[in-house]
């Protein structure tokens, strides 16, 4: 009956095979890079039924077809159509347009969730990371709203200062509170930008979180905002709430920032690991931390001694793979000595040590990135506190502050750089002549390196021995 494809997305009625049923149910199914998901139609059939359903115009049948017919031109083919043009596909996607379009009295927290669900999928941690930032801010300024006393609230705020970088454990502030789009008034964000200031959250912080709020509420990849234009709350006009200035910042480290993480000396390993893993990350042409928990110990190439992956991003956009050619540096060696798995036939480090990867076990590789993610960024900012750097260092740093240093400290031309991080170059026709030698891109990154710092690469292996 309906048999839809559009850029490797395909659509069918399918009835699941069951011998021990007589009735089975009707599935939608959407077929993904050979991966297949099944929605339920909300209808069920003999065998005889399915046949007559397929294959022959009864009026018995007729009503039903009718439904699925208006379901699929109405809501399946649209959403379609709009992720293949847009070339941004994915089953948490379209779950998501599916229960916004089922549940049309999505709250704030689902919103989220939702949003949440379809960065994590597509690997993009960091982001994720601000937005589940941002709805438990907002969660705890709803409790708070919701205390009576002011001494309850005054404990609060301190509970909230006290607990500010602590993520996991029994001491970590965990709390749940219903946000509906109703609330989020003018307000509302005035009450909560200030609540947030007593708990000491920094300005360009609270910028960002308010964009970030600001951008569910738009809800651009559906098909209205949840807030209509009448009551949008955001705006520089009286009445309106105007987000305060500096939201968005340079999250970049000046180089010697870079030197004193590395520099930092602690016995607390926890500490240890967040120092070494952003600054692997940082000498590690600015690699995000996907890429740095999926590294292999064959991708290490022995000739060259640089470590040789293709982003996980450009895999996922269905472009052409981009290989990443990584000079190993001697503090990367002497970070792989301590971290890394001493047996080298799998992964350099044991973030994702147990699951094999395939594509099969894709889900499970980005959750135990993003469990370990949370941590790490915990850590980073009990280290900046201590250094005296940004309050909100996290390993996105990293790749901003290598950028940001070959480009303004250190004049490296543009097309370098990006093919030294991997950002495409198919815009510019002069990168077809830049062909980087793994000596000048050794010779890049350790102008980088601390000059005042004695390196001592004790290998563990052949794979990283470092001449």
């Amino acid at each position: 009956m309906i048999d839809y494809k559009n850029n490797g997305i395909g659509v069918k009625l399918i009835r699941k095979k069951n011998k021990r049923e007589l009735i089975r149910p009707i599935y939608w199914q959407v077929t993904y890079k050979r991966t297949r998901r099944l929605f339920y139609t909300g209808f069920s059939c003999t065998d005889e039924e399915w046949d007559e359903f397929l294959n022959k115009q009864l009026r018995k049948h007729k009503e039903t077809k009718e439904t699925l017919q208006n379901y699929f031109d109405e809501t399946l083919k649209p959403l379609i159509k709009k992720f293949a043009e847009n070339n941004s596909f994915s089953f948490v996607a379209l779950e998501n347009k599916l229960k916004r379009k089922d549940h049309q009295n999505i709250n704030v927290n689902e919103a989220f969730k939702y949003k949440i669900e379809a960065l994590v999928e597509n690997n993009k941690i960091g982001n994720a990371t601000i937005y589940s930032s941002t709805i438990n801010a907002l969660m705890k300024f709803k409790h708070y709203k919701r205390l009576r006393k002011n001494a309850d609230k005054e404990a609060f705020i301190k509970q909230c200062i006290e607990c500010k970088h602590i993520s996991v454990g029994k001491k970590a502030l965990n709390i749940t509170a219903k946000i509906v789009f109703e609330e989020i008034t003018p307000e509302f964000l005035t009450e909560c930008e200030r609540f947030w200031l007593d708990i000491k959250i920094a300005h360009g912080t609270i910028g960002i979180y308010m964009r970030t709020l600001r951008a569910i509420i738009k809800n651009e990849e559906g098909e209205k905002p949840y807030i209509n234009s009448e009551e949008y709350p955001f705006g520089k006009k009286r009445g309106k709430y105007d987000i305060p200035e500096g939201g968005r910042r340079e999250v970049a480290l000046e180089l010697e920032g870079i030197w004193g993480i590395e520099g930092f000396e602690t016995d607390i390993d926890s500490l240890i690991l967040a120092r070494d893993v952003i600054v692997f990350m940082y000498y590690g042409n600015g690699m995000n931390f996907g890429d740095f928990c999926r590294l292999m110990y064959e991708d290490i190439d022995a000739p060259t001694q640089e470590i040789v992956f293709q982003r996980k991003k450009t895999l996922r956009d269905g472009e052409k793979p981009t290989y990443i050619y990584v000079p190993l540096l001697p503090p990367m060696v002497e970070i792989i000595n301590r971290h890394g798995n001493k047996k080298q036939d799998g992964y350099i480090f044991p973030f994702l040590n147990g699951i094999e990867p395939t594509s099969e076990n894709e889900d499970k590789i980005k959750e135990a990135i993003n469990a370990a993610l949370a941590p790490i960024n915990s850590s980073l900012k009990i280290i900046a506190e201590k250094l005296e750097l940004d309050p909100e260092l996290s390993t996105s740093y990293s790749r901003n502050s290598y950028i940001t240093h070959l480009t303004t400290e250190m004049y490296v031309n543009p097309i370098v750089v990006k093919k030294m991080v991997g950002h495409s170059t198919k815009k510019d026709v002069t990168a077809g002549y830049v062909n980087l030698t793994p000596k000048k891109r050794r010779e890049i990154n350790s102008k980088l390196l601390n000059p005042n710092k004695k390196y001592t690469t004790i290998n563990s292996g052949k794979a990283v021995e470092v001449g």
